[in-house]
């Protein structure tokens, strides 16, 4: 049974994220559920309060049972297009309630100004009530002295919890009116994909993902994103992307600011070290994110002069080091490993390319990757110049990991020109071709990126296919 996605909208308390939800109702017409209207926690006294915080502020102790009863309800009983708002202070930080969001909203106010706007709420209440002022200033007295004992420390405890696994950050400090305009464009983007693809939950990017992705929003500078979505073993994995900034980006001190992004990402030291030693010729930084059963973080540091002086007219094809990239399980730094992305002199042009395919495809009965890859440079050669058609051989430092990459974007093309190719690999991999049309009818309209496959790193063949890449810009309010 299709269902209603959920849309949750949190902050900090004072951050406008209820005023927001109501101006979406309002635009929207839809239903919306509060936090407020169902948790307990804030009616126990102090000292109970101070004991949850002091034993690690477990989010899942906070019982709500009913919420979750009246989320599963509301999707189920809300005709799609439409959505089910959330107003929640705990994001997809709660797990019974979390599971269940789809979109979630994070109005990054500044925990001063969500300050001044809470005490302003209480004392405009106040002043519209005769006789309530000293109970208000009775109220005041207790909230700062326990905003400095301990809600300060939950407001910062809320941001590293829930933030990082917003899909979309809106700037808290803008008027209702104009948050709700773009929240409402955004939200119905977001609806009309969901809509079509008939699984809310397909597209999103996962937690640790936007744990990475939220690191470098923060840095306040345009960045490339282009999403993938890895084939193989029955499944689609969509929950993969690549964050593409140009080193100057990080900072005046492009090194410095590549060990804060690592560090808080548990990169092992010696790996940050190498990829700092490689940053000086590097002109462009990846950074990427491949969810699954565990997850993988991946840092690519790119050569980009080495490229343009291999394409230049009359330059002497020798192979060249292209990128070199640190990838690791978050859950299990020490899994780092490094690979190393090679641009072949016997690779320059579609001739030398397919002979290099075909010396894959030699070592294995069966080679969907690399039939696949056949298949997309015939459809991609007519469109651009032959050396436009950009070939990488990858390998892996430990791994039996042998593949490829192909870069298509030169020859312009959407993916809607591969579709009965990828449709052949979903059939070699043993996924569900609904699944496949699924996935399709939602990016047919994406310029075709890239090719990844070959061996992977568990030994079997693999293909990746990258699309999309668009210009996005950071928050940089972190």
């Amino acid at each position: 049974m299709k269902r209603a996605p959920i849309v949750a909208i949190s902050g900090h308390p004072g951050s406008g994220k209820t005023s927001l939800t109501k101006a979406l109702q309002d635009r929207l017409g839809v239903p919306a559920l509060h936090y407020d209207d169902f948790e307990t926690i804030t009616a126990s006294p102090p000292s109970k309060i101070r004991d949850w915080i002091e034993r690690g502020s477990n989010y899942d102790e906070i019982m709500l049972e009913p919420l979750v009863r009246e989320m599963i309800r509301l999707a189920e009983t809300t005709p799609p297009p439409k959505c089910v708002l959330l107003d929640t202070l705990l994001g997809r930080a709660h797990g019974a309630t979390g599971e269940l969001i789809d979109t979630l909203i994070w109005v990054d106010t500044p925990p001063d100004i969500a300050l001044a706007r809470k005490i302003g709420e209480a004392a405009g209440r106040a002043r519209a009530t005769p006789g309530e002022a000293p109970a208000f200033m009775g109220w005041l007295e207790s909230y700062l002295s326990h905003y400095t004992g301990f809600i300060a420390g939950t407001y910062a405890m809320q941001r590293e919890r829930v933030r990082p696994a917003a899909d979309i950050i809106m700037d808290g400090r803008a008027s209702v009116d104009r948050l709700a305009e773009e929240a409402v464009l955004a939200i119905l983007q977001r609806l009309d994909r969901f809509a079509e693809a008939g699984d809310p939950k397909r597209t999103p990017i996962e937690a640790q993902g936007k744990r990475m992705l939220s690191l470098i929003e923060d840095l306040n500078c345009p960045f490339g994103l282009e999403r993938s979505a890895k084939l193989g073993d029955g499944e689609i994995n969509e929950d993969r992307f690549l964050a593409i900034v140009h080193k100057d980006s990080l900072g005046t001190d492009a090194k410095a600011g590549l060990r804060s992004i690592a560090r808080k990402l548990s990169l092992p030291e010696a790996m940050l070290a190498m990829l700092c030693e490689h940053l000086g010729e590097a002109e462009i930084v990846h950074f990427g994110y491949e969810g699954g059963k565990a997850g993988l973080y991946k840092i690519y540091v790119e050569f980009s002069g080495r490229v343009r002086r291999g394409l230049a007219k009359g330059a002497k094809p020798v192979t060249e080091l292209v990128h070199v990239a640190v990838k690791w399980r978050p859950d299990d730094p020490q899994s780092a490993r490094v690979s190393r992305y090679l641009w072949p002199a016997e690779a320059r042009g579609v001739a030398a390319v397919r002979q290099r395919l075909a010396g894959l495809r030699a070592n294995a009965a069966a080679f969907p990757s690399v039939d696949a890859a056949f298949e997309m440079i015939e459809a991609a050669r007519h469109h651009c110049p032959d050396d436009r058609i950009f070939f990488m051989e990858v390998q892996e430092d430990g791994s039996p990991r042998h593949s490829f990459d192909i870069n298509f974007y030169s020859a312009g093309l959407q993916v809607a020109s591969v579709e009965d190719t990828v449709r052949r690999l979903g059939r070699a991999y043993g996924i569900e071709p609904a699944n496949i049309d699924g996935w399709l009818s939602r990016i047919a309209g994406e310029p075709l990126g890239h090719l990844s496959g070959g061996i992977g790193r568990n030994g079997r063949d693999f293909a990746t296919l990258y699309f999309g890449a668009s210009a996005r810009k950071g928050v940089g309010r972190g």
